[in-house]
């Protein structure tokens, strides 16, 4: 594995995937937190959905912005930008507003080197990486605006709820980095389920093309 196949490997949806299902868990318990797991359910399905969409309309019907080298939004770039700055703040949240706001650069950074991986692999155009990084920074800042100190719970339940949260988070990170989720294969699937058609849009322009 390459040093931009590792980075990437931080936006694959085999690793976020657990990581965003862990982190609902993870606000819903000791203590529900309800705003925090509708508005997180909320980001990640308004992110997740809109790339998957961006890529249906595409694959299905050749839908998308005209004079782009484009087959859908970067899905690791939106995923990543939205994912890990929202662990950080998660993780943070009761820190003052220098732990907080490092916590929160942190998580941008995995972000901006997947996406810059995307392109430097070869993965994804200028366009394509653009617009997921767009997409990933508008929900992540959403979310990430609303996240605030927990002042009804005592600081030892504050304390075992960053606990647990970064354990689940270190575990799925060990059981999961480098695996490849076949995300590319369902929706090609579900394009030709919806489109009728033999098979797909294909990207016109090859991005190895000088």
């Amino acid at each position: 594995m390459t040093l931009w196949q590792a980075i990437t490997s931080f936006g694959d949806s085999a690793l976020l995937l657990p990581l965003i299902a862990w982190t609902g868990i993870c606000l819903l318990v000791p203590a529900a937190q309800w705003r925090d797991v509708r508005r997180w359910g909320f980001a990640v399905a308004t992110a997740g959905g809109i790339v998957c969409l961006s890529k249906l309309l595409f694959m299905a019907w050749g839908i998308g912005p005209p004079g782009l080298n484009y087959t859908g939004f970067s899905g690791h770039t939106t995923l990543a930008i939205l994912v890990w700055p929202s662990l950080g703040a998660l993780l943070a949240r009761d820190g003052n507003v220098r732990i907080r706001r490092t916590a929160i650069a942190a998580g941008c950074l995995i972000g901006a080197g997947v996406a810059v991986s995307r392109l430097v692999l070869k993965v994804h155009s200028p366009s394509e990486v653009w617009l997921g990084a767009l997409l990933g920074t508008a929900v992540m800042a959403w979310f990430v605006r609303g996240v605030e100190p927990t002042l009804h719970e005592s600081r030892s339940d504050a304390r075992r709820r960053i606990l647990i949260l970064a354990l689940g988070a270190v575990a799925i990170f060990v059981l999961c980095y480098g695996r490849v989720f076949p995300s590319q294969h369902v929706l090609k699937d579900v394009a030709l389920w919806l489109s009728g058609h033999s098979d797909v849009f294909t990207r016109r322009i090859r991005l190895d093309s000088p």
